[in-house]
């Protein structure tokens, strides 16, 4: 059994299938390098240790008889789900021993390079689904810890949405979790809970560029959803009918993704923009203004397509071109006007695990 193990997983931006991908569209999904940090390392004693750099909590606790963490002192509240739901997912499958099995360790997590500044200073969340990269590098971790057998991606995928899912009361479709597994750039959609959403490596199209932008504020996905929600319960037919008419560019999207089309692809997610800005204005759901219509007005001026990227309402959008230097030219004016683009780089590998015999 190792003695010290460190896994690292990204984040993600969404380039299409955002509200419709939950409903069984296809997403498309590129991987940042902003890596969550889950370090695990085994110690003496009975009492194990939950580190969050991020809050400066450290939190005591020792594996109760169904192998869950128990409390020792105050608990962590929600710092604790990552954990939690990783256990409860790798019980349901059987792939975790009971208390007396597992040794004592320091856990810890590190989701910093998810978090940035605002215009006053203030630490704020960036929207790169830093959630779900910090449970897969945990799961990665745990994994390691109690089996010599890997799973494979797609059962970790499986399992790892399943947790997610736990840490989310039941809502997400996945599209980050798998993200932070395979890295890269992927189209996943949707399948039965069991078996995990369906997930395809992409290449990156030959001459399309992107550059994301920094909206300056966070934005609550459950609260967006919730919206949508309740506009599907009050306007079912309305609804069906947004949704149906983004399923459909969501899948010409991915067509012309698969074959190099970027022309198609560039009018592909225009008109996938358009039909979230429809969406939006009869739901009332708070995707698309503020912060985005002044991108999307920057972006357009160029000749470039602009979309929120994910649920919107904040967080980040997405300006696309066929061109690098139209993309330079929009940089430029977004930072005239006070936007920060996106530093990290795109298309980051997935999931990593080392291993060491000695704490790190």
């Amino acid at each position: 059994m190792p003695t010290a193990i460190e896994a690292r997983a990204p984040g993600k931006l969404v380039i299409v299938g955002e509200y419709a991908v939950l409903h069984g569209a296809p997403g498309i999904a590129v991987a940042v390098e902003a890596q969550a940090r889950a370090r695990l390392t085994v110690r003496p004693g009975p009492d194990s240790e939950l580190l969050v750099p991020d809050t400066g909590g450290c939190f005591r606790f020792r594996w109760d008889a169904a192998g869950l963490p128990h409390w020792l002192d105050a608990s962590p509240g929600a710092l604790a789900l990552p954990l939690s739901s990783c256990v409860t997912a790798l019980g349901a499958q059987g792939l975790w021993p009971p208390a007396g099995d597992l040794p004592a360790c320091r856990i810890e997590l590190d989701t910093a390079a998810f978090h940035g500044e605002d215009a006053a200073g203030q630490r704020i969340k960036l929207g790169l689904g830093s959630s779900a990269a910090i449970l897969v590098a945990l799961m990665g971790a745990l994994l390691k810890l109690v089996r010599a057998a890997p799973v494979s991606r797609e059962e970790l995928t499986a399992i790892c949405c399943a947790a997610h899912r736990h840490l989310q009361g039941g809502a997400g479709s996945g599209i980050d979790v798998a993200t932070a597994v395979a890295g890269g750039v992927i189209s996943i959609e949707a399948l039965p809970e069991s078996l995990g959403p369906r997930v395809q490596a992409l290449s990156w199209p030959r001459g399309l560029h992107m550059l994301a932008v920094w909206s300056g504020h966070s934005a609550s996905t459950p609260a967006l959803l919730a919206r949508l929600q309740d506009y599907q319960s009050r306007q079912a037919a309305a609804c069906t009918r947004h949704l149906t008419a983004l399923d459909g560019i969501a899948r010409r999207t991915l067509s012309a993704w698969q074959h190099d089309e970027v022309a198609v692809v560039l009018a592909s997610l225009d008109s996938y923009a358009s039909a979230l800005r429809a969406l939006d204005a009869d739901a009332g759901i708070g995707i698309c203004g503020g912060e985005h219509e002044a991108m999307r007005e920057i972006a357009r001026a160029h000749g470039a397509v602009y979309k929120p990227s994910g649920a919107g309402g904040g967080d980040f959008g997405i300006a696309l071109s066929a061109s690098a230097e139209v993309l330079t030219v929009v940089a430029e004016d977004f930072a005239a006007r006070g936007y920060r683009c996106l530093e990290a780089g795109l298309c980051a590998p997935g999931l990593a695990v080392e291993t060491a015999t000695q704490p790190m």
